[in-house]
Order: structure tokens, then sequence, then C-alpha cells
């Protein structure tokens, strides 16, 4: 037997599968747009106007890196992303572009932060991200976001709300769902000036393409102006 030729062999069969292999555990990633990467830590939170500070998957948790789930109704390039602390002292606002070709669930946001972003709880970090320029497009729809490594495909998202304590319920509707409303949790610990809701939405049912939400608040018995968003969702069928 020519034991060199059986060497050569399966080094060659090891050498392709290896390539093989980091061919699939490459994660796509988006790429910033311009030059400069915006974000703040202050000392000082002001409180922002948005409603809506980020569209989350329910198992994120503690983690430098940040991801956005792919969906196959995703039109255009461009990616606002968004991230504020719970607490209101840091915030980052960026415009991405999407990997060109790429067939990924998942699509990493490059860490170009200066800050220790694992040491907020998973839950205390908000990131929306939605289709468009941030400097052209005030809001688009929203692709969900994650904190973490895992490429499972969340069964419920968290939106996280700025209710100005009031009252708030998800009116919740989709193509293959019937429409139902769920009432949102209010954060009653710590510091909430980024954010002081959630609202906890299960997603397994919800089909493909896209989830339309309102998100309804409620104050000393008066109804405040809804805010409705469009959220893509992965394609479960690949994942």
């Amino acid at each position: 037997m020519d034991y060199r030729a059986v060497f050569l062999t399966i080094s060659f069969s090891c050498a392709i599968f290896s390539q093989g292999a980091s061919a699939q555990d490459a994660v796509a990633e988006l790429t910033l747009k311009g030059d400069r990467f915006l974000e703040s830590l202050t000392k000082e939170a002001s409180v922002s106007g948005r409603v809506v500070a980020g569209v989350l998957a329910s198992n994120a948790r503690p983690a430098q890196t940040l991801s956005l789930f792919s969906s196959p109704v995703r039109e255009g390039e461009d990616v606002c992303v968004r991230v504020v602390s719970r607490d209101g002292l840091y915030w980052s606002e960026n415009t991405f572009r999407w990997p060109a070709g790429t067939e990924a669930d998942r699509v990493r946001v490059p860490n170009h932060s200066e800050y220790d972003l694992s040491r907020y709880a998973g839950k205390d970090l908000s990131v929306l991200g939605y289709e468009g320029d941030c400097n052209e497009v005030e809001r688009g729809p929203v692709l969900i976001a994650f904190r973490g490594e895992s490429n499972q495909l969340p069964d419920s998202l968290d939106i996280l709300v700025n209710s100005g304590r009031s009252d708030t319920f998800a009116v919740v509707t989709s193509p293959d769902a019937s429409a139902r409303t769920i009432a949102c949790g209010l954060i009653r610990e710590g510091r909430r000036t980024g954010y002081d809701t959630i609202c906890t939405v299960p997603i397994t049912d919800a089909g493909t393409g896209s989830l339309a939400l309102r998100i309804m608040r409620r104050r000393f018995d008066r109804m405040m102006p809804p805010t409705e968003l469009v959220v893509r969702l992965p394609d479960r069928a690949g994942g």
C-alpha cells in the first residue's frame, strides 16, 4: 500500500472540509457608510422624543457583538442602526451598507465602539435597525436586532418603548395571523431615561414577511397618538 498517497489524500480531504466549515462559520458583516462612527457616553442623560427605542430578539444577552436578522422581504442596501442604553447615557447612530450577495440569516454590525457595551444587561441596551439612511429616512421597516453570537432564530421579540410612564399596549397584525393586543410591562427598577417599557411579542406563528405593530399609550385616561412600525421577519424555512 502506498501510505504516502493515502496520507496526501486524507490531508487534502481535511483541507477541503476545513475550508467548507470556515465558509459556513463565516458571518457576513455590515460596512460603515461614511468615515466616522458616531457615538457618545455622557454623565447626564437627555430624554429622547422617540417612542420606540429598539426592537430586539428576546433571547438577547450581555455582549459587545450586535447583529441584525435578515429577511426575505428586506429592501435596499442602507441600514440605520441606533443604539441607546436604558439609562440614556450611551447612544450611537450610524448608517451601514448591507453586504452584497449574502444569504446569511444574521449579519453582524461591525464593532467600532470605544466603550464596553457588554457591561449592559441583555435588556439594558436597545438596538433599532431600520432600512434606510439615518440622514434621509426618519423611520423605515425594522430588522430584528440581536446581542451575542447565536444564530438561533428568536421565538419572540422585545419592543423597547419610551412610554412616559403610561399604560402601553402593542396591537400586532400580520397576513398569516389574526390581530391581537399585548399588554406591555413597565420597567420598575433602575434608571429609565432611554426607555421604560418592554412589549414582548411572540413571532413563531407570525409566518414570514412583515409584522405590523401599533404601539398604543394611555395616560390619565387619555389616549396618546399611536406609533406604527413594520418589522421584517426572518426566514424560518431557511433557519
